[in-house]
């Protein structure tokens, strides 16, 4: 079954979509394999799992765990520009990558949201039979990346040293740590307070801590790598109005210019 799509909605692992109908709601190149919307913080990857009729290949790893992507350009030696520098860069410039695949003709289905991990060169066919350097791109689904993250203890940094963890662009800390201090930061950034409306948390947690949901600004999918202004710590009920709410896109904006003001060291009213 083909889901109808409307603005905001979460993609679902599993589900089919017309891909037309998401170029309608976000915009984006419609022939091209990476479509990076200008107005809207995503990238949208739409992949048939195997580019062999140029000489290339997609695929899984065992596990299922990394998906590796070969970039786009089917002529000559690929290069890092265009949908392939948007790829390398996304996580600087504050994008989601979300990894579709076809089903059937202008029908695809959402895999998962995913992040950029390394890339490689590899000699491959291009579309005229010479060979050239291909970019196959490491890509890493956004749960895994949370699952071993969780698994490290960031406990001991600071608040002002997690936000520069979380912040990293030079890539000197690896993504897990970003995404371990990213959560840290947030949390200690509420004090126990959900950012949202303003009351105390609802209760104490089994750990000890103070019970706030993370909450990924404008991302059309749970969790994964975010920036420090583009994720907030809520209570149930606000973790809640935002992801089913009848005016989800209004509340989104009233916290998005609380967050703002958080970051930039503003007070809010």
């Amino acid at each position: 079954m083909i889901t109808d799509l409307q603005r905001g909605d979460f993609f679902q692992k599993g589900q089919r979509y017309r891909r037309k109908q998401i170029h309608k709601l976000y915009k984006g190149q419609e022939q091209s394999e990476i479509s990076t919307p200008k107005a809207y913080p995503y990238i949208f990857i739409f992949t048939r799992e195997s580019g062999s009729e140029y000489g290339t290949g997609h695929g899984w790893n065992k596990d299922k765990t990394s998906f590796f992507y070969t970039g786009e350009g089917q002529r000559g030696s690929m290069q890092l520009i265009k949908g392939n520098k948007a790829l390398r860069e996304h996580f600087q410039s504050g994008k989601a990558v979300y990894l579709f695949h076809y089903v059937e003709p202008g029908v695809v289905e959402f895999i998962d949201e995913v992040t950029y991990i390394n890339h490689q060169l590899e000699i491959m066919w291009d579309s005229d039979g010479e060979l050239r350097e291909a970019i196959i791109f490491e890509l890493e689904r956004n749960p895994v990346i949370e699952e071993k993250a969780a698994k490290l203890d960031v406990s001991a940094y600071s608040t002002e040293q997690l936000r520069h963890i979380a912040l990293e662009k030079e890539k000197k800390t690896s993504v897990y740590e970003q995404t371990a201090a990213l959560k840290q930061y947030v949390h200690k950034r509420a004090g126990g307070i959900c950012e949202a409306c303003g009351e105390s948390a609802p209760f104490i947690a089994r750990d000890g801590s103070t019970f706030l949901q993370m909450y990924y600004i404008s991302k059309l999918s749970e969790g994964g790598l975010a920036r420090t202004k583009d994720a907030a710590a809520l209570c149930p009920n606000c973790h809640s109005r935002l992801r089913y709410g009848k005016y989800s896109e209004v509340y989104e904006e009233e916290l998005i210019t609380k967050i703002n003001k958080k970051e930039t060291g503003e007070k809010n009213e």
